[in-house]
């Protein structure tokens, strides 16, 4: 009686794990949004959902690190037989990017700054080290070579499957990102302290191997409804400038200059403010009040140089936003 009660709370507590950490699922009409981590009960609540009318045609995968690899595997072919189209929120990485590759149609989205949305692709682990014998077992190499239509360059491939660690990837981001990294392909072998910037930058596409069925972007039916959407409406791009063109800088001091370079290698959410004089400016990173707090510091640097200076926000995430009415 006793091990029966102890298997059954044993069940019970595996079963609350797994809700808490399975895939959040949002339908929007023909759109299915999928988040989060990806865990083996999925493929069955995934099912009920492509049961429901109205006819599922799209799916958005967001923001996931993946998950259980044998449930990525049955997703992506799922999803290929009902032949929809899959676009990618944010990051879709390890066990996500087989459901990505499970679209008939694959494409980027525009619901976060280029800089933020990549698929990523590496092996198998176990405790964070590379299972070769899952690799093979699994036919990796063979199931992604189908997936991207025999596309993809079998020895590109090659170098993301023999990946040692985890945290490594080679990142597929849409064109748009070549602005800010240079490239669009990078092979990262988790070991860098800044990703993908000290990543190896690989003269490619997303496109060219299949990654990518289409250079369209797609944009989510709950876009607007996306903290960098809302920011990009709160802080519209103006014609000022580029965040290339440090020249336009108003404050055009050695620091000022200094600091403005730092804010374009800043994670994001960022913003940078300076005053109209240049006299002061302050820039904050990484941080969802980003804005609050670049004009804070640049308030107190104009207040500590005893200048009554209004602060404006110059730059914001990626855009220049100065001159605005």
């Amino acid at each position: 009686m006793r091990c029966a009660k102890v298997s059954a709370l044993l069940i019970g507590i595996f079963a609350f794990a797994s809700a808490v950490h399975a895939m959040d699922i949002k339908r929007v009409d023909h759109t299915l949004i999928l988040s989060g981590i990806v865990v083996q009960p999925d493929l069955d609540r995934i099912k009920k959902e492509f049961a429901k009318a109205p006819t599922i045609t799209h799916v958005v995968l967001r923001n996931s690190m993946g998950g259980n690899s044998w449930t990525g595997y049955r997703l992506g072919e799922l999803f290929r037989e009902k032949g929809v189209t899959t676009a990618v929120s944010g990051h879709c990485v390890s066990s996500c990017s087989r459901l990505f590759l499970g679209g008939k149609t694959r494409m980027f989205s525009d619901d976060y700054p280029s800089s933020l949305t990549y698929v990523g692709f590496h092996g198998h682990y176990d405790f964070d080290k590379l299972n070769r014998a899952a690799v093979e077992k699994d036919d990796l190499a063979g199931w992604t070579l189908k997936f991207t239509d025999h596309k993809l360059d079998p020895k590109l491939m090659r170098r993301w499957v023999d990946i040692e660690r985890r945290a490594g990837d080679m990142r597929f981001y849409p064109p748009a990102a070549a602005k800010r990294f240079g490239q669009v392909v990078m092979l990262c072998q988790g070991t860098e302290s800044l990703r993908p910037q000290q990543c190896e930058k690989i003269a490619t596409n997303a496109f060219a191997h299949g990654i990518v069925t289409t250079p369209e972007t797609y944009s989510s039916p709950d876009a607007l409804t996306l903290p960098y959407k809302l920011r990009a409406t709160r802080y519209p791009t103006t014609a000022f400038a580029t965040l290339t063109q440090a020249d336009r800088l108003p404050a055009r001091s050695p620091a000022a200059q200094r600091d403005f370079g730092l804010f374009t290698n800043a994670a994001l959410p960022r913003a940078f403010a300076v005053t109209a004089s240049g006299v002061a400016w302050g820039w904050s990173a990484n941080s969802a009040k980003s804005d609050e707090q670049a004009l804070n510091a640049c308030r107190i640097m104009a207040a500590r140089k005893n200048r009554n200076a209004p602060c404006v926000l110059y730059a914001v995430d990626e855009r220049v936003v100065y001159g605005r009415p």
